[in-house]
């Protein structure tokens, strides 16, 4: 059963998440090097994520037993564990999360209890995530702008500059959201949930997954060199006019971004 509660938990699936929290505290541990408290931050972002990843595989079980790629990585789904076990495992990584965040910072802790709010609604009742544009725009928020201003709490204080990054992981995350759910497409259909791919159409929501990526990539291009930025989503487009950009190039041109943005003002 324990084997089955961590699968739940898909830590290697959320890395991403995990990272983008991780990547606001790295940014402010210049103005605050406090080791310990940054491995608190760290522990409690890794349990947010194993949370939000788990709720989701219990009100998600009916949908991935229909779909292969998704039953394998659902315990619940596949039978290894039950509803009620995945329930209390998860809200057990949830509270394990909020007492950490409440004792390293209380400006945090509020943006950490709406996150959560926000993760668990997606899933559960009322499934922010079946409902079209609801669904992108809270994955925006729980997955992108709010991981890292969690972190950025972590000097105690939000920027500017910590603001514009936020937009554009929200941006980023939207992306990602439309991603998922074009995989899911046909299952979701079978199901007959109304995510907003479904409610647009597959070709419009490609166009969106292009159009939220290239303006996250010019929010940070911008905030690292503003003259390139327009030069750089230019080349990005007009790359796309000869061939399809793949999602492999968008994402590795994100974390290339990401990675300037920390070697640049964490002081690391």
């Amino acid at each position: 059963m324990l084997r089955a509660m961590i699968k739940n938990a898909r830590i290697l699936d959320g890395r991403a998440y995990i990272g983008i929290g991780l990547l606001g505290v790295l940014i402010s541990f210049r103005n605050n090097p406090d080791v310990i408290k940054a491995l608190m931050f760290a522990l409690s972002l890794v349990l947010y994520v194993a949370y939000a990843f788990a709720i989701n595989n219990c009100f998600d079980y009916d949908t991935d037993a229909l779909n292969p790629r998704k039953r394998n990585k659902n315990p619940i789904a596949s039978g290894e564990l039950s509803f009620r076990v995945g329930i209390i495992s998860s809200f057990i990584l949830i509270l394990g999360g909020m007492l950490i965040s409440l004792f390293s910072n209380r400006d945090a802790f509020v943006v950490y209890a709406i996150m959560t709010a926000l993760a668990t609604f997606y899933s559960a009742p009322p499934r922010l995530k079946a409902r079209p544009i609801v669904d992108v725009l809270s994955h925006g928020l729980f997955f992108g702008t709010m991981p890292f201003i969690y972190g950025a709490y972590f000097d105690g204080g939000i920027t500017l500059y910590e603001g514009l990054i936020g937009l554009a992981l929200f941006s980023y995350s939207m992306a990602m959201e439309l991603r998922n759910h074009l995989e899911d497409y046909e299952s979701d259909l079978k199901a007959n949930l109304k995510t907003t791919p479904i409610v647009i159409g597959k070709r419009t929501s490609e166009k969106l997954v292009l159009l939220f990526s290239l303006l996250s990539l010019a929010i940070l291009l911008g905030s690292l060199c503003y003259p390139f930025t327009l030069t750089g989503v230019l080349g990005l487009m007009g790359t796309r006019k000869k061939a399809k950009i793949s999602y492999e190039l968008l994402d590795w041109s994100m974390v290339l971004l990401l990675i300037f943005h920390a070697l640049k003002h964490s002081g690391v």
